[in-house]
């Protein structure tokens, strides 16, 4: 069967609309819909096109209110997750890390779609797009155990024995992103190894339903909130250091490209970034000095949709529920957004930090004057 779609609004009403008549519809009661209803992406990319096979792309938020759009337990933060300690050279690129990280979450050669031009951007630095534990898989059925990190419908695997290819195509058993029972699809036997989950290229980060969503292509997909979780990038200098500018330049979760100019401290201290980036592809210092600089993570993490106010979000970590403003920043509306302003859809900063355990959890609900424009959903155009 093929989507069934049509230009709304759509209106369901089943009760008499005047308070003096005689009710006329004997099965009055709610609307019930499988797997609930969602907020449609009206980006190009992402949003359905009439006429389009029941297969393609089309991408939404599960709920229209009080969304969860991020439910994630960030790896710790490190000042050299990015690029380790190097002196710079104005216009050369620094070197950027070149394994997988179990400790920092940031995984190398990593792809995703470039929202603007639709074509792969390739060779890139993810942020918390890995996870890694000890894995069996019989009949295609993976049992995974001692897991650090989030393991995600849509991970590509490898580890000794592990097809190429292979991929988590759902959670059968144990907590969300957690030790349980998967199935895959690639790999149909596996002895006892440690196995690594990357959230490789953007449909990675998608939850698919549907036929599609089993044998591992698109379809109809949610934003997977387990997925969602950019973070701003900071860069520390050394005790004779200069300072100067540095330019870090990548994408945002949703593929959109987007850069920063941080201001590299004079001294052995650390600048936090504003900008929450997904995925790295160059870090570019303005200037010249003998002196270490490297360039790593923050616990500043972005919002997938665009905040305005601090009661617009419900922010839970670490179990407990943050009522304080601390750390919240709207999202900057500077239009055109420049490298030096913040982030497009706004920042939470934690007050405790990160170690790949606390689970940090936001809901989110779009305002009313901005659930109907791109920009009033996912905020003005990255720069």
């Amino acid at each position: 069967m093929s989507i069934t779609a049509f230009s709304g609004p759509a209106i369901v009403f089943g009760q008499t609309p005047s308070a003096f008549a005689l009710e006329y519809n004997p099965d009055l009661g709610p609307s019930m819909f499988y797997a609930g209803t969602g907020i449609l992406d009206p980006r190009i990319g992402f949003t359905y096109v009439p006429g389009q096979s029941s297969t393609s792309l089309t991408c939404g938020f599960l709920g229209s209110g009080d969304i969860l759009t991020l439910n994630y337990a960030p790896f710790a933060l490190s000042t050299s997750a990015i690029a380790a300690a190097a002196n710079v050279v104005s216009g050369t690129a620094m070197t950027l890390v070149s394994s997988n990280s179990t400790s920092t979450g940031v995984s190398v050669g990593q792809n995703c779609t470039n929202f603007n031009t639709g074509v792969p951007a390739t060779g890139l630095l993810m942020l918390d797009g890995l996870a890694s534990f000890t894995g069996v898989v019989a009949s295609s059925i993976l049992t995974a155990s001692s897991v650090t990190g989030t393991i995600t419908v849509g991970m590509t695997l490898s580890g000794t024995g592990v097809t190429t290819g292979t991929t988590i195509t759902s959670q059968l058993t144990g907590p969300s992103g957690g030790a349980g029972t998967y199935t895959v699809a690639g790999s149909t036997t596996v002895s006892s190894t440690t196995i690594t989950g990357l959230m490789t290229g953007t449909a990675a980060l998608l939850q698919p339903f549907g036929i599609a969503g089993q044998t591992g292509s698109t379809g109809v997909s949610f934003w997977n909130p387990q997925c969602l979780i950019g973070r701003a990038v900071a860069v520390t200098g050394s005790a004779s250091a200069s300072g100067g500018n540095i330019t870090i330049s990548g994408y945002d979760i949703y593929g959109v490209p987007m850069t920063e100019t941080i201001a590299a401290p004079a001294s052995a201290t650390t600048v936090n970034g504003k900008k929450a980036f997904k995925y790295i592809a160059s870090v570019i210092p303005a200037f010249t000095n003998a002196q270490n600089y490297s360039v790593g993570t923050t616990d500043i993490y972005g919002f997938p949709f665009r905040s305005e106010y601090f009661g617009d979000v419900v922010i839970n970590y670490n179990a407990a529920g943050i009522t304080a403003s601390t750390g919240y920043v709207a999202a900057v509306t500077t239009s055109p957004a420049t490298a030096t302003t913040g982030d497009v859809r706004g920042t939470y900063a934690l007050q405790s930090a990160s170690d790949a355990a606390k689970r940090l959890m936001v809901r989110q609900t779009p305002l009313v004057s901005n659930i109907g424009s791109i920009a009033g959903l996912f905020g003005v155009t990255q720069a």
